[in-house]
């Protein structure tokens, strides 16, 4: 009777488990169909094989950016070219300089970058911690990239950009194929139009991304 009420139990435990991850990925996927269908977000861009969305939301004072592509790499090789800081001028939109601050770890980094902003707007420049994390159940990794301050002083000429949070979700379709969805948060600071604003937020990772899949995939 013990070890019957024991199954029981069991039995019941799992059934909450399974209902409970069942509900998570309900709720990830209507979540996903939403924000996309949501009025908030529009697409601002899809070409290449890359779409661009923006994102308005009541929390933040810029839209928020959304980019999806897939790309012909590998886990390793994508990591890498995140994580070498001085080429960021090969691929990264404006990016006229790029320089590592403080090395944490093989995975672990902070680096300052300067980007050309449009005349008349004074160029940017930001301090960034990047950290690449594997996900080696899910075959994917995370790269997260955060704006710092305290670690270097303003520098004359430059607006140093307060504030920039953004997030790659990277999942492996293939061996040697990835998708990418890429989130980013970024308040420029100082002074700038909203239309130059708006355009940057669907040019700035278009742009990026396919110089990147122009360094991978030759195209």
């Amino acid at each position: 009777m013990k070890c019957g009420t024991c199954w029981k139990r069991h039995g019941e435990n799992k059934f909450r488990t399974l209902k409970k991850i069942g509900c998570l990925v309900i709720l990830l996927f209507v979540s996903r169909i939403y924000l996309y269908s949501q009025p908030n977000c529009k697409l601002k861009k899809d070409q290449d094989s890359i779409k661009v969305y923006t994102c308005h939301t009541d929390t933040f004072r810029f839209k928020s950016i959304i980019a999806e592509f897939t790309i012909n790499t590998t886990l390793d090789q994508l990591a890498g070219i995140a994580l070498d800081i001085p080429n960021y001028t090969k691929w990264q939109y404006n990016t006229v300089e790029s320089n590592v601050v403080t090395r944490i770890s093989e995975y672990d980094q902070i680096y300052h970058t300067v980007i050309k902003a449009p005349w008349p707007v004074t160029d940017r420049d930001m301090v960034v911690n990047i950290k690449v994390k594997y996900d080696n159940d899910n075959q994917g990794m995370t790269i997260t990239t955060e704006s710092k301050k305290g670690i270097l002083p303003a520098k004359v000429g430059f607006v140093r950009v307060p504030s920039s949070r953004g997030l790659w979700i990277v999942k492996q379709i293939n061996k040697n194929r990835l998708h990418v969805k890429y989130t980013m948060q970024i308040d420029p600071g100082g002074s700038v139009p909203t239309w130059l604003v708006d355009w940057v937020c669907a040019q700035a990772p278009y742009q990026s991304f396919k110089s990147l899949k122009t360094i991978f995939e030759g195209k």
